[in-house]
């Protein structure tokens, strides 16, 4: 305990003395004996007392004889005298037969508690143990007891206390008046009731006296031949030496032995707090929490009772102790998480016992993992940690200035960075009645150490950074999931980052990072800044070091170029003769090649077949590419193609290493040529390939759009698909928009040689009947160095009205290099 104001009191013993009567209805209708009524020790009914009745008439009824009327009084607090009526209209709750059972029995108890029965020897108290008519309990110096009566009467005792169980009426006697519960031999007793209902419960004095509290807290003391009536709730009427006084709420009154009760008089009043009477709310980290409090002192006070609780009524005690009046100061420590109440009373000159000031407190359970634990009044905690709350019912939570909730059981740092946590009771809307709980972040850094490993110059990788790096302040942190470190390194030729691996059990973490030829160079020292950030991008420490410059190195023949990256797919892909499915297969980067060819299919019933001519390139990652197609010729109808020239752009936006991935969009447009063509057709796409080995692959996805016209043929001549400007039926030859798919891969066997195979769909959407699936397989080959031809193959599973199922072409062209 701290000092204040001269001295103050840490609580380390509190014993409550409490009754309670709360009557509990059982089911109408005889019960089974075999059977008890929940919450009571046996099988229980209701009785509806009828005017002019009385516990003779009801005995009579229901056990057979008037000599059982003391049932009556086992769970009722009523007065059965003979010819005593009740009051019409009253539930009674009784026994459903005849039975013998314990007065009472002993609920709980602490240590230095001991019971005797009638007339028998003192002994030991031990939890549970039934205690019958005329038993007694004493607490001694450490002790306290807790004691439950069959009509749900309990009666708590202070230390140094003895009481004699009365019971209920179930003894022989019955008595004009209501049994009292205890007899008061020495000590202090609360006698409380937890609904009034207009009962009372009766306390009777040792030597003479009696005390009927109609009241939810009434403290009755009996010191030697004194004793005192404290009335904190209701009220209570004090028989002695024949006379009786109501003492009202606040009020109190004494007699000793056998005189009459003095007159009433108040209490004295409530201490004054030093601070505001606010809930107060604090951390409880590990079962350590800290309850403190001051007051004012009060005039004419001969010392103060201080008690703590865990409910609002003083009735599940933790400690009370009465102190001097110049303790003016109360702490707690070490105390576990949840809520308290703290009560203060004046006790005057007279030892009356005064009105108690309370006040409240919620202890919070909390644990910063990977970090500090909190203290009492803010959290320390590490950034990349989390705090780990035990959530109360009674509190909600706010993060800094947001909105309050329920307490949640885990708060990552990483995710939600607060400046404080804001506690409050659930549903307080009193301004400034939060409590705020600093959150303080501990300090998290980084040392790094470099070198430059210069033997690896004639490696393929090149020179390269070795970088090793300490990290401070993430003790117990998961480093790879939960800061997730990587290092950046700010070079001459720009930026280069890598994560940062290592680091079990605390140890160093290392990275390597590939240099610039260029930044080593001979006599120019190498300055280098590095920076160690998290996941997030945050820096958590850099560094600025200076390498020594690189030894001059003898002349040597310079490197030899890197080799050129693969031609992904096709060189000379087949170009469908049709109007719908001509899509044609594309690389994000396209190959320098010239060619002529032509292609042949069956169609309309014929063969027809058509002049190409194809031309592609690339400057960096621009690509661009045209496809030139006559009109067919022959016996079929053409299937809709027509004349068409296809003019294409691609940007290759993507390339990993030698092309392992490239990916770019692409954008085509169709353009007729000559009458009878399809009309104008916008085909943007995207187009993914790469390369492994001697294997290539290539798919595209995209969608073709119409952008002029009707989708009728140009012109209106024999060789206009459909007739008349329209496909059979009315449906028009060039749908207005239609989405693809082409994926094939190639493989080269030779240098020389490179083989392909692909597959083409086509999800056309038609303006007057459903949507159609079109698509086919091809395959070919292309053979040669500079000078090479190519032969492929398509056959349409699924094909237009009018499309053959087989496509042939062939082609010779110049490229830039063979596979």
């Amino acid at each position: 305990m701290a000092p204040s104001n001269g001295q103050s009191v840490a609580i380390a013993v509190l014993l409550g003395c409490a009754t309670h009567a709360a009557i509990h209805v059982g089911y109408a209708g005889l019960a089974s004996a075999g059977e008890p009524t929940p919450g009571y020790p046996e099988a229980v009914i209701q009785w509806g007392v009828q005017a002019g009745e009385t516990c003779d008439d009801i005995a009579a009824v229901l056990y057979g004889s008037s000599k059982h009327a003391g049932l009556i009084q086992r769970y009722n607090r009523v007065a059965c005298g003979p010819g005593t009526t009740l009051a019409e209209g009253l539930t009674l709750v009784l026994p459903a037969e005849v039975t013998s059972i314990p007065d009472a029995k002993l609920r709980s108890m602490h240590p230095d508690v001991r019971a005797r029965t009638s007339g028998g020897a003192w002994s030991p108290a031990a939890q549970g143990m039934p205690l019958l008519t005329n038993s007694s309990v004493n607490t001694l110096d450490e002790g306290r007891a807790d004691i439950e009566f069959v009509d749900r009467t309990r009666v708590l005792l202070a230390p140094n206390t003895l009481v004699v169980i009365y019971g209920t009426a179930s003894r022989a006697r019955v008595s004009k008046t209501p049994p009292a519960a205890v007899e008061l031999a020495d000590g202090e007793v609360k006698a409380a009731l937890a609904a009034l209902r207009g009962q009372s419960v009766e306390v009777a004095a040792s030597g003479g006296g009696r005390v009927s509290a109609s009241s939810r807290d009434t403290v009755v003391q009996r010191r030697g031949e004194r004793t005192t009536v404290a009335v904190f709730d209701g009220k209570a009427g004090v028989t002695s030496g024949g006379l009786s006084v109501v003492v009202p709420k606040d009020h109190g009154t004494r007699f000793v032995g056998k005189a009459p009760p003095a007159r009433p008089r108040p209490l004295p009043a409530p201490v004054e707090w030093t601070t505001a009477d606010a809930a107060q709310i604090a951390l409880a980290p590990e079962g350590l929490g800290v309850l403190s409090a001051s007051w004012k002192p009060a005039p004419a006070a001969a010392g103060y009772r201080v008690e703590i609780a865990r409910d609002p009524e003083f009735n599940d005690l933790i400690a009370r102790e009465e102190v001097k009046p110049d303790v003016l100061s109360f702490r707690a420590e070490k105390m576990p998480a949840g809520a308290y109440f703290l009560r203060v009373r004046v006790v005057d000159r007279e030892e009356y016992l005064g009105v108690g000031a309370v006040r409240r407190f919620h202890l919070v359970a909390a644990r910063a993992a990977g970090g500090v634990a909190p203290a009492a009044q803010e959290i320390t905690a590490n950034p990349y940690g989390i705090v780990e709350l035990t959530p109360s019912p009674a509190l909600e939570l706010s993060l800094d200035d947001g909105p309050f909730g329920p307490v949640p059981e885990r708060i990552d740092l990483l995710q939600r960075a607060p400046r404080a946590l804001r506690l409050r009771e659930r549903g307080s809307a009193v301004p400034g009645a939060a409590t705020s709980l600093p959150v303080r972040y501990t300090k998290v850094g980084a040392v790094v150490s470099v070198s430059v490993a210069r033997a690896a110059a004639t490696a393929p990788g090149g020179p390269a950074l070795e970088a090793r790096v300490e990290l401070e302040g993430l003790a117990g942190v998961d480093v790879a999931r939960r800061v997730a470190p990587r290092l950046f390194a700010h070079l001459p030729g720009g930026v280069r980052s890598v994560a940062l691996a290592g680091g079990d059990r605390g140890g160093a973490l290392t990275a390597r990072i590939p240099l610039p030829r260029e930044a080593l160079r001979p006599g120019a020292p190498l300055r280098v800044r590095l920076d160690v950030a998290d996941g997030r991008g945050g820096v958590i420490g850099t560094s600025d070091v200076e390498l020594p410059a690189a030894p001059e190195a003898p002349s040597a023949a310079p490197p030899p170029a890197p080799p050129a990256a693969p031609v992904l797919g096709a060189y000379l892909p087949l170009l469908p003769m049709s109007g719908v499915a001509d899509g044609l297969w594309l690389a994000p980067t396209p190959p320098s090649v010239v060619a002529v060819g032509a292609a042949a299919a069956r169609s309309g019933g014929g063969w027809v077949a058509a002049g190409q001519v194809r031309a592609s390139g690339a400057i960096g990652p621009l690509g661009l590419d045209v496809a030139l197609r006559s009109n067919p010729a022959g016996e079929g109808d053409g299937a809709g193609a027509g004349s068409t020239g296809w003019f294409g752009a691609r940007a290759r936006v993507l390339r990993l290493g030698r092309s392992e991935i490239e990916l770019g969009p692409t954008l085509r447009l169709g353009v007729p040529m000559a009458d009878g063509s399809p009309p104008l057709r916008i085909e943007p796409g995207i187009a993914l390939g790469g390369a492994s080995g001697r294997l290539t692959w290539v798919a595209d996805v995209g969608a073709r759009i119409r952008a002029s016209g009707d989708g009728a043929a140009v012109g209106e001549g024999e060789g206009a698909a459909g007739g008349e400007g329209a496909a059979a039926g009315g449906e028009p030859a060039t749908p207005a928009v239609q989405g693809f798919l082409l994926a094939g891969a190639t493989a080269d066997p030779a240098p020389w040689l490179r083989l392909h195979g692909a597959l083409d769909l086509h999800l056309v959407h038609r303006e007057v009947r459903a949507d159609d699936v079109l698509g086919g397989l091809s395959a070919g080959v292309e053979a040669g160095g500079a000078l090479f031809g190519a032969l492929s193959v398509r056959v349409s599973p699924w094909r237009d009205e009018g499309e053959g199922p087989v496509t042939a072409q062939i082609a010779v062209g110049f490229r830039a290099a063979s596979p």
